[in-house]
């Protein structure tokens, strides 16, 4: 960290952590807005009323409480206790978590549904669709509505992601109040995409009904109604939860060895105390201002001095003051900072054009869903209606006919394990995502690829689209997945049709242009059609170039499994994040080594087709 000095007009000078003998200090980032406000404030106040240097490290709730116990974290300034007590309350238990003080426990949380579905929305031309719905009881009335796409029989009610208390406390209240019957819980893989869920249904007008809790910048800007529920009752609620949710207790806690660590700053986290209230307001603020962090922890630096000054000593309190007023203030080290005047919101286009291709084009999208999810249910049902036992004698006959009589039984081996570990039906699941996903890569792969052959002015401009669908972080593609598709199925295909079908088009036009000239001359002179050479010189010339594309594409979809389960796709991927959000490792490597066998097997069969013959 480079030193800076501060100076002020009446010459005080507060050098920050000169001596380099204050620790620098790790806070939580759990990765919602609200927890990276606090930190913002506690780090503003500990590195310049304090002089400590200031860290974050992120991961979900479970990992950084983890961490915060074994000492890798020393903060953290939100803790919803009640969603994380299996690995919050015994680290209290054991001594290795502090708890300071009460951040909050105002908050709510439970069902929710946009209020446009009771009272309709006059601006947008909504009409009311549950007009007498109130209460989570009345649910069931209106299941319809809010159909799963996965499964028209039965409504979705989005859950809590994996490993909150909430989550557990919501499969047992949809037993409890006979929800099941009408309706599936969906599991969306991570409280992004529950978010993302609720936005791009709240934007385009349609019905959704799910877990949220408040405070969140969604529930400051958009109309949510809380599903009423009986009022809370210690009895009932050990009963099958059959009250609504009481309050949680959101914390300011330590690991154990900040005592000896940074007791001044300890004392300072023991004051540290808020409301649900005003983190909705800063989380509204930081949302009005395109998601400004530091303009938002100046303004609560400003607008609510009177709170912060009573957390900290009064010469703590000025120290943090001559900080913040940048027009009395000298910075050394500003010119190894980029200038913020020269910063473009290039993000903000992309965002308009995003949000016009959804209002334009919904119906086409809504079409192009229906027609994935049609395959894959498709798939699915055929993989399914195979007996299991049929199933692993194919999977044998075929690595048998396709590389020899070994190979055939150890993929044997290897599908019959995953039965055996109980990751059948997640594993046909799984294949039914990346067959379709392959399937729809290679019909939009190999056209493309053959087109770009002979188009070199189309290479130009396909080629950079190619390079940017490769080296994005494979995280980037479920964002448009899940603003045009939603959640579930669809936007997996979706992402891993982005993700894999490069390898088909770069390998399908590298193929073409490799084939020898005097070939296609040869052809022509001999009254060959523009298709007749194309399908019996050039396609069969390039073939094992274009399977080594279709190789490449099939493993970059099986390596999208585990990705596509953040937008809530079912199957093997999804127990791989239940147990890293867990910290399962059983549940991880039963997980993680079916899809290993699984890739082994596809890996294997299509480089033998493509003539590239491995030993397993």
């Amino acid at each position: 960290m480079p030193l800076i000095l501060q100076f002020s007009f009446n010459s005080y000078v507060y050098a920050s952590n000169l001596d380099g003998e204050k620790p620098k200090l790790i806070l939580a980032d759990a990765g919602w807005d609200s927890i990276r406000i606090h930190n913002g404030i506690a780090k503003t106040i500990i590195e310049n009323g304090y002089g400590y240097e200031t860290d974050i490290i992120n991961g979900s709730s479970p990992i950084v409480i983890r961490g915060l116990r074994q000492g890798d974290i020393d903060i953290s300034m939100e803790s919803w206790t009640d969603n994380i007590k299996d690995v919050y309350y015994p680290g209290i238990q054991n001594g290795e978590i502090i708890e300071l003080s009460t951040n909050f426990d105002d908050n709510a949380q439970g069902l929710y549904v946009p209020t446009y579905l009771i009272k309709g929305d006059s601006e947008r031309g909504i009409e009311p669709l549950t007009p007498n719905l109130k209460s989570i009881k009345d649910l069931p009335k209106y299941w319809e509505i809010f159909m799963d796409p996965d499964d028209p029989n039965k409504g979705r009610i989005y859950g809590a992601p994996p490993n909150w208390v909430a989550d557990e406390i919501l499969r047992t209240k949809m037993e409890t109040y006979n929800l099941e019957e009408k309706f599936d819980y969906f599991n969306p893989g991570s409280d992004t995409a529950l978010n993302t869920s609720i936005v791009s249904a709240y934007e385009k007008g349609e019905p959704w009904v799910g877990y949220y809790w408040d405070p969140t910048w969604i529930t400051g800007k958009y109309d949510l109604t809380l599903l009423e529920d009986d009022s809370f009752d210690e009895e009932k609620w050990e009963d099958g939860y059959r009250t609504e949710f009481p309050g949680v207790k959101v914390t300011v806690a330590v690991n154990n060895k900040m005592l000896e660590k940074a007791p001044d700053v300890v004392d300072f986290l023991k004051n540290y105390e808020t409301s649900s209230k005003i983190t909705s307001e800063l989380l509204a603020y930081m949302q009005d201002n395109d998601l400004d962090m530091d303009k938002t922890i100046n303004w609560f630096f400003a607008e609510y001095e009177e709170l912060w000054t009573s957390w900290v000593p009064e010469e703590v309190a000025e120290r943090v003051k001559i900080s913040l007023e940048k027009d009395e203030i000298l910075t050394i080290g500003k010119l190894n900072e980029f200038p913020e005047s020269l910063s473009i919101g290039l993000g903000i286009y992309v965002e308009k054009f995003v949000s016009w291709l959804t209002e334009s084009f919904q119906g086409f999208f809504d079409g192009l869903a229906r027609g994935i999810d049609w395959i894959v249910s498709s798939i699915r049902n055929l993989l399914a209606f195979i007996p299991w036992f049929i199933f692993i004698l194919l999977i044998f006959l075929l690595g048998w006919k396709a590389i020899n009589l070994k190979t055939g039984l150890v993929f044997a081996i290897m599908i019959f394990l995953i039965g055996m570990l109980g990751l059948w039906d997640d594993m046909i699941f799984t294949l039914s995502i990346v067959l379709t996903g392959v399937l729809i890569a290679i019909i939009i792969g190999i056209p493309l690829g053959i087109y770009m052959a002979n188009s070199d002015k189309l290479e130009t401009i396909i080629k950079p689209l190619l390079d940017g669908a490769q080296t994005m972080p494979s995280f980037v593609h479920l964002i448009p997945a899940m603003i045009f598709f939603g959640l579930g199925t669809v936007p997996a295909v979706f992402a891993t049709i982005i993700y894999s079908v490069a390898p088909c088009i770069r390998l399908t036009n590298l193929g073409i242009r490799r084939v020898p000239k005097e070939m296609r001359e040869a052809a022509y002179s001999y009254g060959s059609s523009r298709w007749q050479v194309l399908t019996k010189v050039e396609l069969p010339q390039a073939m094992p170039t274009i399977m080594a594309g279709i190789n490449q594409t099939t493993m970059a979809a099986m390596s999208m499994v585990v990705i596509s389960s953040m937008v809530g796709a079912k199957g093997l991927g999804e127990n791989v994040l239940i147990a890293i959000n867990r910290t399962d490792i059983a549940m991880g490597f039963d997980a993680g080594i079916s899809i290993v066998f699984l890739a082994i097997i596809i890996d294997r069969i299509t480089q033998k087709i493509s003539g590239n013959q491995q030993k397993v």
